[in-house]
């Protein structure tokens, strides 16, 4: 059925109508009238238009989440003495850098995911100790001319680029590695708030200090109830309390950790403050780190996918009409200048825009939009 513009204003707008479409926005119920001949009305306003476009929605919800850093494997000191230095909070030690001093000779942190548990000397029997060992050895360049490849085998080898590192780190020259001398964690970290001070005596199995990574990470828990389903490696965005906002990805999903302990805890962590509703917790990693500041504990927004749908028709959600027999219909203009009603399907609501289909929708067709 074809309408002329001016005949747009004699379908009825109902309160029922408008109330079944609320929930979408500028949404208008319409029905053919009967009986007797309308009034004669004004001539009809211009009418807004818009084309329908072929795009990707998407629908987000934010949740709650905690800027900081990332667990780490506790930093727990072998050494009988004085601690005689130790580092301030906030500062990131890596590879071939040091922990602390005891007695006043550095332990060293040295990159490894098995921890020391023998004095590395000659004679020793194989082990994947000795491979970390010389793998630092060859990364930090004592090993040059020495090794190239690291093994599990100490070699005379091993020895010489030892004592290189022990006269480079102010060490006693010796070409053999106390217990305690190193240890191997997984990657950088960055030190938090001390549990010891420089004069304070140091026994085998103190934390001197708590420790996290370096890699800025946000904490979010999830409720079972309301939050959408999220996956490993999914896109999402960081909102900082400045309002910018900061792309990442969902990097691991699991339980709430356990509360942290007085010496082995993080800081920055937000572990046990996430109330009994959380069952999940993600950890998100932004993916521009700068960005995000190097304060611990802030609190964020984190945007998480609701629907999403790629290479779909969409509208304006004023564009749509609530029909009296229920669902929606589009005012189509045709290229003529004449106007008919065309039925409609609708999908993804975002923003300002709804999917729509039908067969007698497509990319580039003109509709009316409510003004």
């Amino acid at each position: 059925m074809t309408q002329p513009p001016a005949r747009r204003r004699r379908w009825l707008v109902t309160s029922a109508g408008l109330a079944g479409a609320a929930a979408s926005g500028a949404v208008f119920m319409v029905a053919v009238t009967g009986g007797a001949p309308a009034p004669a009305a004004p001539a009809a306003p211009p009418v807004t238009t818009a084309r329908v476009t072929r795009t990707n929605l998407v629908t987000t919800v934010l949740t709650e989440g905690t800027l900081g850093y990332a667990a780490s494997r506790p930093v727990v000191n072998r050494i009988t003495g004085t601690y005689t230095w130790l580092p301030r909070p906030g500062r990131r030690v890596g590879a071939g850098g040091t922990l602390y001093a005891v007695d006043d000779l550095p332990v060293v942190l040295m990159a490894g995911r098995i921890p020391a548990w023998r004095p590395m000397l000659p004679g020793i029997s194989n082990g994947p100790d000795v491979a970390e060992l010389e793998r630092n050895l060859i990364a930090l360049g004592y090993a040059t001319g020495l090794l190239s490849t690291p093994t599990d085998g100490w070699t005379a080898a091993t020895t010489a680029a030892v004592e290189r590192w022990q006269q480079a780190a102010g060490l006693p020259v010796t070409g053999e590695v106390d217990l305690g001398r190193v240890l191997f964690l997984p990657g950088p970290v960055r030190t938090g708030a001390p549990a010891a001070a420089p004069g304070d005596p140091a026994a085998p199995g103190q934390a001197p200090y708590q420790v996290t990574t370096a890699t800025r990470v946000v904490t979010v828990p999830l409720n079972p109830v309301s939050s959408p389903p999220v996956r490993l490696g999914e896109r999402v965005r960081v909102i900082l309390p400045s309002g910018v906002s900061s792309p990442g990805d969902i990097a691991a999903i699991g339980p709430p950790a356990p509360p942290a302990s007085g010496t082995g805890g993080t800081q920055g962590s937000s572990s046990g403050s996430y109330g009994p509703a959380a069952t999940t917790v993600l950890t998100v990693r932004p993916a521009r780190p700068r960005r995000t500041g190097t304060a611990s504990g802030v609190p964020v927004q984190v945007s998480l996918t609701t629907h999403a749908a790629d290479g779909v028709l969409a509208v304006p959600v004023s564009a749509l009409l609530a029909l009296s027999g229920g669902g929606y219909g589009l005012e189509v203009v045709e290229p003529s200048g004449a106007h008919r009603l065309v039925g409609v399907r609708t999908g993804v609501f975002a923003g300002s825009q709804v999917q729509v289909s039908g067969p007698q929708i497509a990319a580039g067709t003109t509709v009316v939009v409510a003004q």
